[in-house]
């Protein structure tokens, strides 16, 4: 059998040395058998040679159409860029490091702009782009997220110091924990990851004690309005702003923070209106006073019997004018008041002064009388003894 198979591998090899050779090759001529040696295992034949085909030259891939997952490569690519970008824009990545957002920004912008030419070339150039701006906007994120971080928790501290300020501890602390509370959560959030949560929570604490204090501050001035009387000024005013208050707060607890912060933003404008009518009337009405009191004293002859005196009084009316001109009437009321004592005191001064001069009159009218009566006593006795 072994032998069997040996031969087969020789006759394999002589047929192919034979079909190899020259077609021409004329036959040799027969010979007489010879008697045949011992055969020894011929070695084996190389293995066939296969003739191989030439290189394709390479394709020109910026001829040839985008092929489909070359396509949705690019479209991938460009999704992850844009999230990447747009998370971070979100944590100022221009504000904080501008250098670094314009380097991704000139691969995200390079990207978008090679992939305008639709060929497979553009396309997988613009796919690369895509994928490197996206590294870069993540790595600048990385850098901005503490600092964003920072900026949002400096932000929170200082819309809660202004709450405070304005009397929250003391006037709405149920209010202000609230508050307090979000602040909390939002941290808890970032610990987690959740960044743009926590974000979100943190814009709502700190819109919180925004209202807060908008809503306080219209209490202080609505406080204001009552202390001084001027309610009755602007009737209308004061009471669309005190329902206002009300509604701003009954939104706050509901909730509703924008609408919280939209009432108590309008409850203060029209406390603040009423209350500069109110200053504005007060001041008039102080104006006319300080008039009165200079025309009674002109009556008196003030300005020339108390001429220094007039004339400074004068000068702080004058003051008042300006300062009810240019709309500062707490100013204007001070000085009207000022005013009107001055011309008080010098009305008084100038009745003081008509006053002794008629009793001056009075007392030479009398003396004068008293006179003539002494002399016609002095003629009446002279007349009598010359009788």
């Amino acid at each position: 059998m072994k032998r069997r198979n040996i031969l087969r591998v020789l006759g394999g090899a002589l047929i192919i040395t034979f079909a190899s050779s020259c077609a021409g090759t004329p036959k040799p001529a027969p010979q007489a058998p010879a008697e045949q040696p011992a055969v020894t295992p011929a070695p084996a034949a190389p293995a066939p040679q296969i003739e191989q085909k030439a290189p394709e030259p390479p394709k020109d891939l910026s001829k040839m159409e985008p092929d489909q997952a070359t396509t949705d490569a690019l479209a991938s690519a460009q999704a992850r860029a844009e999230k990447s970008r747009k998370q971070a824009f979100d944590v100022q990545s221009p504000t904080f490091f501008p250098d670094d957002w314009q380097a991704a920004e000139n691969q995200y912008l390079g990207a978008r702009d090679k992939a305008k030419d639709k060929n497979m070339a553009a396309y997988q150039g613009a796919t690369k782009l895509y994928l490197s701006a996206a590294d870069a906007y993540d790595a600048v994120a990385k850098k901005a997220l503490p600092l964003f971080a920072d900026a949002r928790q400096n932000e929170l501290d200082q819309a809660r110091a202004l709450a405070v300020a304005a009397g929250a501890e003391k006037l709405v602390p149920d209010r202000l924990a609230v508050a307090d509370a979000d602040v909390a959560k939002a941290h808890q959030q970032y610990q987690t990851g959740d960044y743009y949560g926590a974000a979100d929570t943190a814009a709502t604490a700190r819109s919180r004690y925004l209202a807060l204090k908008t809503g306080l501050d219209a209490h202080a001035v609505k406080t204001t309005i009552d202390q001084r009387g001027f309610a009755s000024y602007d009737p209308s005013n004061y009471t669309l702003a005190s329902n206002k208050l009300d509604q701003a707060m009954a939104f706050y607890d509901q909730g509703n923070v924008p609408g919280a912060r939209d009432a108590g933003d309008e409850s203060l404008l029209r406390f603040n209106l009423a209350l500069n009518k109110g200053k504005e009337m007060n001041a008039s009405s102080l104006g006319k006073a300080a008039v009165n009191e200079k025309n009674a004293a002109t009556e008196l002859k003030a300005n020339v019997a108390v001429k220094d005196g007039y004339d400074n009084a004068s000068n702080v009316l004058s003051q008042a004018d300006a300062a009810y001109k240019a709309e500062k009437y707490d100013d204007a009321a001070n000085l009207y008041t000022q005013a009107e004592q001055l011309f008080a005191s010098v009305r008084a001064t100038a009745a003081d002064k008509r006053q002794r001069a008629l009793d001056a009159m009075n007392k030479a009218d009398k003396q004068m009388a008293e006179s003539e009566q002494t002399a016609k006593n002095a003629n009446a006795i002279l007349e009598g003894g010359s009788r």
